[in-house]
Protein backbone atom coordinates (compact mmCIF):
# COMPACT_ATOMS: atom_id res chain seq x y z
CA UNK A 1 0.00 0.00 0.00
CA UNK A 2 2.94 2.42 0.87
CA UNK A 3 5.01 1.66 -2.03
CA UNK A 4 1.74 2.30 -4.29
CA UNK A 5 1.09 5.60 -2.33
CA UNK A 6 4.57 6.75 -2.92
CA UNK A 7 4.91 5.92 -6.26
CA UNK A 8 1.76 7.85 -6.94
CA UNK A 9 2.27 10.81 -5.22
CA UNK A 10 6.20 10.89 -7.35
CA UNK A 11 3.90 9.90 -10.45
CA UNK A 12 1.80 12.59 -10.46
CA UNK A 13 3.65 15.28 -8.95
CA UNK A 14 6.02 15.18 -11.97
CA UNK A 15 3.03 14.47 -14.39
CA UNK A 16 3.13 10.89 -14.91
CA UNK A 17 -0.10 10.42 -14.42
CA UNK A 18 -3.62 12.34 -14.79
CA UNK A 19 -4.31 14.59 -11.90
CA UNK A 20 -6.44 12.20 -9.23
CA UNK A 21 -9.86 13.84 -8.89
CA UNK A 22 -10.86 14.08 -5.10
CA UNK A 23 -13.14 10.74 -5.57
CA UNK A 24 -9.69 9.00 -4.71
CA UNK A 25 -9.22 10.43 -1.25
CA UNK A 26 -12.74 9.18 -0.59
CA UNK A 27 -12.36 6.20 -1.56
CA UNK A 28 -8.86 6.01 -0.17
CA UNK A 29 -11.18 7.18 2.93
CA UNK A 30 -13.76 4.86 3.10
CA UNK A 31 -11.56 2.06 2.58
CA UNK A 32 -10.33 1.77 6.38
CA UNK A 33 -13.63 2.78 7.46
CA UNK A 34 -15.12 -0.34 6.25
CA UNK A 35 -12.90 -2.60 7.48
CA UNK A 36 -13.75 -0.69 11.18
CA UNK A 37 -17.34 -1.16 10.28
CA UNK A 38 -16.79 -4.92 9.64
CA UNK A 39 -14.94 -5.76 12.68
CA UNK A 40 -17.59 -4.16 14.47
CA UNK A 41 -20.45 -5.60 12.74
CA UNK A 42 -18.38 -8.94 13.72
CA UNK A 43 -18.47 -8.57 17.65
CA UNK A 44 -14.66 -7.87 17.65
CA UNK A 45 -12.37 -4.93 17.62
CA UNK A 46 -9.43 -7.13 15.63
CA UNK A 47 -7.72 -4.69 13.25
CA UNK A 48 -9.59 -1.78 14.18
CA UNK A 49 -6.89 -0.11 15.59
CA UNK A 50 -4.49 -0.14 12.48
CA UNK A 51 -7.36 0.77 10.54
CA UNK A 52 -8.23 4.05 12.51
CA UNK A 53 -4.46 5.26 12.34
CA UNK A 54 -4.93 4.32 8.73
CA UNK A 55 -7.84 6.97 8.70
CA UNK A 56 -6.85 9.08 10.55
CA UNK A 57 -3.23 9.50 8.24
CA UNK A 58 -5.38 9.20 5.05
CA UNK A 59 -7.84 11.88 5.94
CA UNK A 60 -4.31 14.25 7.06
CA UNK A 61 -3.32 13.70 3.47
CA UNK A 62 -6.35 14.61 1.90
CA UNK A 63 -6.73 17.45 3.68
CA UNK A 64 -3.36 19.50 1.81
CA UNK A 65 -4.84 18.52 -1.42
CA UNK A 66 -8.66 18.78 -0.59
CA UNK A 67 -8.73 22.47 0.37
CA UNK A 68 -12.46 22.84 0.00
CA UNK A 69 -12.91 19.63 2.27
CA UNK A 70 -10.27 20.72 5.16
CA UNK A 71 -12.48 21.08 7.55
CA UNK A 72 -14.46 17.61 7.48
CA UNK A 73 -11.01 15.65 6.61
CA UNK A 74 -9.38 17.42 9.57
CA UNK A 75 -12.56 16.10 11.53
CA UNK A 76 -12.57 12.74 10.31
CA UNK A 77 -8.86 12.08 11.34
CA UNK A 78 -9.81 13.80 14.79
CA UNK A 79 -12.77 11.07 14.98
CA UNK A 80 -10.90 8.12 13.98
CA UNK A 81 -7.97 9.36 16.00
CA UNK A 82 -10.51 9.72 19.05
CA UNK A 83 -11.88 6.20 18.35
CA UNK A 84 -11.55 4.01 21.12
CA UNK A 85 -10.40 0.11 20.61
CA UNK A 86 -9.76 -0.65 24.03
CA UNK A 87 -13.14 -3.17 23.96
CA UNK A 88 -15.73 -3.54 21.52
CA UNK A 89 -18.56 -1.02 23.68
CA UNK A 90 -16.35 1.67 23.66
CA UNK A 91 -15.37 1.31 19.84
CA UNK A 92 -19.33 0.82 18.79
CA UNK A 93 -20.07 4.25 21.01
CA UNK A 94 -17.27 6.13 19.45
CA UNK A 95 -17.75 4.90 15.66
CA UNK A 96 -21.50 6.98 15.37
CA UNK A 97 -19.12 10.38 15.61
CA UNK A 98 -16.35 8.62 13.02
CA UNK A 99 -19.75 7.88 10.68
CA UNK A 100 -21.44 11.21 10.97
CA UNK A 101 -17.44 13.01 9.94
CA UNK A 102 -17.35 11.07 7.32
CA UNK A 103 -21.20 11.22 6.15
CA UNK A 104 -20.44 15.33 6.40
CA UNK A 105 -17.45 15.16 4.37
CA UNK A 106 -19.12 13.05 1.37
CA UNK A 107 -22.36 15.03 1.26
CA UNK A 108 -20.31 18.37 0.86
CA UNK A 109 -20.97 20.59 -1.90
CA UNK A 110 -18.28 19.44 -4.12
CA UNK A 111 -17.59 16.18 -3.00
CA UNK A 112 -17.33 14.47 -6.36
CA UNK A 113 -17.89 11.07 -5.04
CA UNK A 114 -21.32 9.94 -4.07
CA UNK A 115 -21.94 8.42 -0.76
CA UNK A 116 -22.10 4.76 -0.38
CA UNK A 117 -25.81 3.18 1.31
CA UNK A 118 -26.12 5.07 4.51
CA UNK A 119 -28.39 3.38 7.22
CA UNK A 120 -29.60 4.76 10.55
CA UNK A 121 -30.06 2.90 13.56
CA UNK A 122 -32.87 3.88 15.43
CA UNK A 123 -32.06 2.00 19.50
CA UNK A 124 -28.59 3.53 18.62
CA UNK A 125 -29.57 6.91 17.54
CA UNK A 126 -26.78 6.39 15.31
CA UNK A 127 -25.80 6.28 11.46
CA UNK A 128 -23.40 4.46 9.49
CA UNK A 129 -22.26 3.56 6.20
CA UNK A 130 -22.04 0.75 4.36
CA UNK A 131 -20.78 -0.48 0.62
CA UNK A 132 -23.72 -2.54 -0.59
CA UNK A 133 -27.55 -2.99 0.72
CA UNK A 134 -27.32 -5.76 3.12
CA UNK A 135 -27.29 -4.58 6.73
CA UNK A 136 -24.75 -5.26 9.34
CA UNK A 137 -25.03 -3.05 11.93
CA UNK A 138 -22.10 -2.10 13.78
CA UNK A 139 -23.48 -1.15 16.96
CA UNK A 140 -24.96 -4.35 18.16
CA UNK A 141 -22.86 -6.89 15.68
CA UNK A 142 -25.37 -10.57 15.85
CA UNK A 143 -27.38 -9.53 18.81
CA UNK A 144 -29.03 -7.37 16.05
CA UNK A 145 -27.13 -7.61 12.73
CA UNK A 146 -30.13 -6.29 10.78
CA UNK A 147 -31.28 -3.78 12.57
CA UNK A 148 -30.81 -0.64 10.40
CA UNK A 149 -32.85 1.45 8.28
CA UNK A 150 -31.97 2.19 4.81
CA UNK A 151 -31.57 6.41 4.62
CA UNK A 152 -29.71 7.00 1.37
CA UNK A 153 -28.21 5.17 -1.44
CA UNK A 154 -25.76 6.13 -4.09
CA UNK A 155 -28.52 6.07 -6.30
CA UNK A 156 -30.73 7.88 -4.83
CA UNK A 157 -28.37 10.81 -5.10
CA UNK A 158 -28.08 10.43 -8.52
CA UNK A 159 -31.40 11.67 -10.00
CA UNK A 160 -31.64 15.66 -9.53
CA UNK A 161 -34.16 16.65 -6.85
CA UNK A 162 -37.68 17.55 -8.10
CA UNK A 163 -38.43 21.62 -7.50
CA UNK A 164 -42.74 22.09 -7.77
CA UNK A 165 -43.65 25.50 -8.34
CA UNK A 166 -47.12 25.89 -6.98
Amino acid sequence: MKTALVFFLVASTFGYLPAAPPATSAEQVLDPYFIILKSLASDTISGVAAAKQQLAKISHQAAGVEPQARTQLIAIADAATKLQTSNLKSARDSFGELSDRLIAYLQAPGSKRNPPYQFFCSMAKKSWLQPGKEVRNPYYGSSMLTCGELVQSEQSIDQPAEHHHH
